[in-house]
């Protein structure tokens, strides 16, 4: 499994107001969208390969 660092994937930027105290921490939110994107997109892939398996399975136990 690879390591990810989501807080550099999602560009993470904190802002420290050092005169009135109101930091503000923010994320690119086109990187969330391309993670999530690429989440989904593996979750396809995961469905479609298991689907395969499933019928695959079915077709060896109507054989027996």
């Amino acid at each position: 499994m690879t390591e990810r660092n989501f807080i550099k994937e999602l560009c993470r930027r904190v802002y420290y107001d050092v005169e009135n105290g109101n930091d503000t921490d923010t994320i690119d939110y086109d990187c969330l969208i391309d993670i999530i994107t690429e989440l989904c997109d593996r979750i396809e892939k995961l469905e479609k390969v298991n689907k395969e398996k499933l019928s695959l399975l079915n077709l060896v136990e109507k054989e027996e």
